[in-house]
Formats: structure tokens, C-alpha cells, sequence
């Protein structure tokens, strides 16, 4: 199992249907793959979390670095993992909506929202995603 976190900013002319778009063909592709993570916007940069096997997951990433609505991209972590933070989803979203710090969790196919603040999660991760959705 491998675990890798980048972060990246989003093009001047990225819409909330290309945003839409995205999640839907990664949810599409990573059931697939089993690949699980999780998506964080903070109004202008992302921040992704992408597990599974080694080769499925660098394969995924290489594609992200090549896609042209950001730019920017900077792996922050890459590391074999002994079990997943994000188990049961193979991509969930979410973004803070205002200058305020309001936010949303967009839960994809009936997903529980409490799974964001599973127990098990490394404590470090959650720490590195809420840091950044407070970046603004």
C-alpha cells in the first residue's frame, strides 16, 4: 500500500463543472483501480490524497502533473502505508466556500461525512489537510 499527498493550484479559468468533471471520472477510475483518497479546495489550491497499490498510484499522479487546469503540482508526501486513511472512498471533496472559512463537504455516493474524521486516521495527515483548508 502506498500513500501520496500533493498540492497544487488551480488554472485562472477552472470552473465548478471542471471540478465536478474531475471527481467524477476519478471516482469512475479509482473504483476500478481501488484506489481511495480525498480532494481539499481552499478557494484556490487543492490538495489530494491518493492510496492503493504503488504502481496504480504513481500512474494516476503522473496523469495529474501532465493535466492542464493547474498548475504548480508538488508531492508533500510519498510513503508506503500499512493501512489506508480514507478506506471507504474512492474520492471524496472538500472545499471552503468563502473568504470566512465557511466550507462543505461534497459527499460522493452516500459516503458518511463522519468517515473524514475517522479515529484510525494518521494523526499527521489530518493535521497537514486541516492546515490547509484554513489557507486562504
Amino acid at each position: 500500500m502506498y500513500r501520496l499527498v500533493y498540492v497544487s493550484t488551480a488554472a485562472e479559468s477552472l470552473k465548478e463543472d471542471d471540478i465536478d468533471n474531475i471527481l467524477n471520472v476519478s471516482q469512475s477510475n479509482n473504483d476500478e483501480r481501488y484506489i481511495t483518497g480525498f480532494l481539499a479546495h481552499n478557494g484556490r489550491s487543492f490538495m489530494q490524497a491518493l492510496e492503493g497499490e504503488r504502481r496504480e498510484v504513481v500512474d494516476i499522479y503522473d496523469r495529474i502533473v501532465a493535466d492542464e487546469r493547474h498548475f504548480g503540482v508538488a508531492q508533500i508526501i510519498g510513503e508506503p502505508v500499512e493501512k489506508r486513511a480514507f478506506p471507504d472512498w474512492s474520492m471524496n471533496y472538500h472545499r471552503v466556500d468563502d473568504n470566512e472559512g465557511s466550507s462543505a463537504m461534497v459527499v460522493r455516493q452516500d459516503e458518511s461525512i463522519d468517515a473524514l474524521l475517522n479515529p484510525d486516521m494518521p494523526r499527521d495527515l489530518l493535521y497537514l489537510f486541516s492546515k490547509f483548508l484554513r489557507m486562504r
